[in-house]
């Protein structure tokens, strides 16, 4: 028996299916698109109420030194000056250490744990741009953090000057310093943070690896400094990114000071080049870190 010339070749039945047809927008608005989201996740934006309360209380409390300081300031007419702006950092950093240890894995550790990287890199995205984008998050949000304090103390003392254009005349001097401390504090903290972060899947694990080396370097740089000598005892603290940090940003504001930074205004270019060197292998270790992800 022979068969009909349709039962022979198939049939094909139309099922509803549709090509795309609306716009493409590329890899640049996708790379928008994934920054916007990274940098809403690093203040918990977007992911209800129990996301919110960590970034934004450590956002309070590093924004809260310089407004005490400006109320102060204001009440008693200008006569007391509780903070500079070398101060702010010495006051914050460690809440912006602890801010980048919490925020660094929601950022990266998250896409590896429910494994949706293979969606991401199915798109025109590749996964330099995607490390890229979380980067620059990253950064925006550590400048954000640094920048904020800086800017509430310098629109004190501008609003509580009897002639606004010698106040901007005399505060000028800072402008530049204001601008290149959460530079400093984003490459040598929020860097190393997403590095740390996007080696290890779990969320708290990474949180811990990143904690581990921003806190338990501090204690190792002491004993450091107490049974070396000479140089080696000199720069032990460069161990430690939150001290190399610190003592840069000294080094911008030309601010003396004592105990394990007091050297960092002798020597800025040793700080300044750790800083960067600790920006340099972390962006490497990111780069190699989803280069394998892709092979």
């Amino acid at each position: 028996m022979s068969l009909a010339p349709d039962a022979v070749a198939g049939v094909i039945y139309d099922i509803g299916y549709r090509k795309y047809e609306g716009a493409r927008l590329g890899r640049g608005y996708a790379f928008r698109t994934l920054y916007v989201h990274s940098l809403r996740s690093a203040f918990g934006l977007g992911r209800g109420g129990r996301a919110l309360w960590i970034p934004w209380m450590l956002f309070a409390f590093i924004c809260f030194p310089s407004a005490v300081s400006v109320a102060a300031s204001a009440f008693t007419g200008g006569m007391a000056n509780l903070m500079s702006y070398d101060d702010v950092f010495a006051f914050v950093s460690l809440v912006i250490a602890l801010f980048c240890a919490a925020q660094a894995p929601e950022l990266v550790s998250r896409d590896q744990q429910y494994r949706v990287l293979p969606l991401y890199f199915s798109r025109p995205l590749p996964a330099r741009e995607y490390a890229g984008a979380k980067l620059l998050a990253m950064w925006t949000a550590v400048v954000i953090l640094v920048l904020t304090p800086l800017l509430i103390l310098l629109v004190g003392r501008l609003a509580m000057g009897a002639d606004f254009v010698a106040a901007v005349k005399a505060e000028s001097k800072y402008f530049l310093p204001i601008l290149a401390t959460p530079a400093v504090a984003a490459l040598g903290i929020g860097t190393p943070a997403l590095a740390l972060a996007s080696l290890v899947q779990r969320r708290w694990l990474a949180t811990a690896a990143a904690f581990g080396f921003f806190f338990i370097t501090v204690p190792i740089a002491g004993i450091l400094t107490e049974i070396l000598e000479g140089d080696a005892q000199r720069y032990a603290v460069l161990i430690n990114p939150i001290f190399a940090v610190g003592g840069t940003i000294l080094a911008l504001f030309g601010a003396k000071a004592d105990g394990v930074l007091k050297d960092a205004t002798e020597h800025p270019e040793v700080y300044g080049l750790t800083v960067a060197a600790l920006a340099v292998i972390s962006i490497a270790i990111l780069a190699w870190r989803y280069r394998r992800m892709t092979v």
